[in-house]
């Protein structure tokens, strides 16, 4: 943390009041309208850190618009904490999972990039059966953070975030569905796809994919590109489906309505699954309210 200069001794305070056994202040001089600061740096576990950053935050011993907080991941400490404690990978500090579900959503060339090519192999896979295309396709498609990034804003009340993730889902879904016209149009039918489920059984396992992801959101550990895999699987398909309906026509009124249905219904269950799991782990709204004011 840089700080104004004599603030450093109130955030090594808060440092040690959570637990943390060593904290180093140094002084310093910047460039910029203060020129006397403060660097206070700590090098801990997550939990610790966690804590801390909550600590530091919520009780308003540093003012944001005169200093700064940069959290770094290392390798490995070795100092006399236990390693048992040093390395336990959960819960990030809610800092860190809020600005990364921002980091996820900008509307940037290259997720328009990756958009336009996961829902190109992801149609293709679709109308030729190819669930090597499938794979790929859902390895990068963009879905699950900004799902993710919109159950988060609204249990943060943080409305510019889900603004703003709520804009790059609705991207990416019409993308998926001009990709799906395009091909259509290009390749032909039929449909060879076969791996629709009910809403029901679809509803049901988005929501175990949405508890999985809100917990790795907030986790040191795992895998969560594939928990990504799996969450483009179950609703990146509907999205390109629509498209092929478009252009070779959709099938009875009953399974059109129940695709159709199928898609929100997911992103809702999803979004709700990962609330709640940002709840049960210890996620604190204050820290990500806090960051959304002060973020400037």
């Amino acid at each position: 943390m840089t700080v104004p200069r004599g603030s450093g001794s109130a955030i090594a305070k808060a440092a040690l009041e959570v637990g943390i056994q060593r904290v180093t202040v140094c002084p310093v001089r910047t460039i910029g309208p203060r020129a006397d600061a403060e660097i206070v740096s700590v090098e801990t576990s997550t939990p610790m850190a966690k804590a801390f950053l909550h600590r530091v935050l919520s009780s308003g011993v540093a003012d944001l618009r005169e200093s700064s907080i940069t959290t770094r991941e290392v390798r490995a400490i070795l100092s006399a904490d236990a390693v048992r404690e040093v390395t336990y990978p959960a819960v990030e500090p809610t800092v860190e999972v809020f600005q990364d579900l921002w980091q996820l959503n900008h509307l940037t060339p290259s997720f328009l990039v990756r958009a336009v090519a996961a829902a190109i192999l992801l149609g293709y896979g679709m109308l030729r059966a190819d669930p090597v295309s499938i794979v790929v396709a859902a390895l990068f498609l963009p879905f699950m953070q900004q799902v993710l990034g919109l159950a988060f804003g609204a249990w943060a009340a943080d409305w510019k975030l889900a603004a703003q993730s709520g804009a790059a889902l609705a991207v990416s879904v019409t993308i998926s569905i001009l990709a799906g016209m395009a091909l259509a149009a290009a390749l032909g039918g039929p449909l060879q796809f076969d791996g629709f489920k009910s809403p029901m059984l679809s509803a049901l396992m988005s929501l175990v994919i949405g508890a999985a992801a809100g917990c790795s959101t907030a986790d040191d550990a795992g895998r969560r590109y594939l928990i990504g895999v799996a969450a483009a699987a179950q609703s990146g398909v509907f999205a390109v489906w629509i498209g092929f309906g478009l252009v070779l026509g959709f099938p009875d009124r009953g399974t059109t309505a129940a695709r159709l249905v199928t898609l929100p219904l997911n992103i809702c269950a999803i979004g709700i699954a990962a609330c709640a799991s940002y709840a049960l782990i210890g996620l604190r709204r204050g820290s990500a309210r806090t960051a959304a004011r002060r973020r400037g």
